[in-house]
């Protein structure tokens, strides 16, 4: 289920180059010259299907608000606002601390289902990128329009099992005079990953309790990126 925002876990440990604080594994794809951080696992509002699972995009809305990030329907979810300097990676972990959110690895049954689910979040940065333009300045760090579009898709399991085989599949696009609004920028200083799912898209009157893990690739236009895994227990 993606979240990006179509509303839209083990299969064992990733041999990760890297890991965030939080325990999400990052594993790289060839030579990105950009990465995902500030990475986290965190129970919030989605929605129901009586709602059409609207409340995952206030929840998305509410960790990156105005005037900094803005609802930017070409990106899937959220886009470039006011321009912000950077560094960018606390800007989600801030938002969910002061949201309040529950983080973390362990999760009742409570905070998966119901109109709540597991968000997996991170930003994506220059790593080390080029220099050029972008919303947020006139000249600095970015992921040119050129790596773009970067194909994320994945899927959840329980217990090794397929949970929701359609956890995410999008693209992240370019920031050019193409989309609506247009960007005469050269590239991103910085794009937010939003993935979610919850009880409603796994097997219909299933058990909940186990171990879940959300797995995906980001690949960007030249084949090379990063395969994300994070994992979490939903108990009684």
């Amino acid at each position: 289920m993606l979240v990006a925002l179509v509303l839209p876990v083990f299969l064992g440990p990733l041999p990760a180059a890297r890991a965030d604080a939080g325990g999400v594994q990052l594993k790289p794809i060839g030579t990105p010259s950009w990465q995902p951080v500030d990475c986290h696992l965190f129970s919030a509002p989605v929605g129901t299907a009586a709602s059409g699972y609207a409340e995952a995009s206030d929840t998305v809305g509410r960790l990156l608000p105005p005037p900094d990030h803005v609802p930017r329907p070409p990106l899937l979810a959220i886009g470039p606002g006011a321009a912000h300097t950077p560094p960018y990676d606390t800007e989600l972990g801030d938002g969910i601390r002061a949201l309040g959110f529950h983080r973390g690895h362990r999760f009742t049954a409570s905070e998966f289902s119901e109109g709540a689910g597991v968000f997996l979040v991170c930003m994506v940065v220059p790593d080390p990128g080029v220099v050029g333009s972008s919303p947020d300045f006139a000249s600095g760090p970015i992921i040119p329009n050129s790596t773009f579009p970067i194909h994320v898709e994945g899927v959840a399991t329980r217990n090794g099992d397929p949970f929701d085989p359609f956890l995410t599949n999008f693209d992240v696009p370019p920031l050019t005079t193409s989309i609506d609004p247009a960007f005469d920028v050269d590239g991103h200083s910085h794009f937010p990953i939003f993935v979610a799912t919850n009880a409603d898209f796994g097997p219909a009157d299933s058990d909940l309790r186990g171990r879940y893990v959300y797995r995906f690739t980001m690949v960007d236009a030249s084949g090379a990126g990063w395969t994300v895994g994070a994992h979490f227990v939903v108990r009684p």
